[in-house]
């Protein structure tokens, strides 16, 4: 488990990831948006409350970077896999 002070440290990590993500509109012309486009509404989050045994994953944390970074829009498992390599959140595929 990890501690507090490693957990605030996951979570500062994810809110620097939301501080630098790029404007909305920008998010929806990527290069791998799937072709279909919804028009829902994300629902705001509070990564305060993650959990100690959550932020210990780092796939996990990886994939809640990938939405951040991704304003929390529905995204495919493509989409974020390609978002967690380009921004380098880990490495996938082991």
């Amino acid at each position: 488990m990890l501690s507090p002070i490693e957990l605030l440290g996951v979570i500062d990590d994810i809110k620097r990831v939301a501080e630098s993500a790029p404007p909305e509109d920008s998010v929806h012309g990527s290069e791998d948006e799937d072709q279909t486009e919804n028009n829902f509404e994300p629902r705001d989050y509070d990564i305060d409350a993650l959990h100690a045994d959550d932020a210990r994953d780092k796939v996990f944390v990886a994939i809640l970077k990938a939405l951040v970074a991704r304003h929390n829009k529905p995204s495919s498992p493509k989409e974020l896999a390609n978002c967690i390599m380009k921004n380098e959140f880990t490495i996938l595929g082991y």
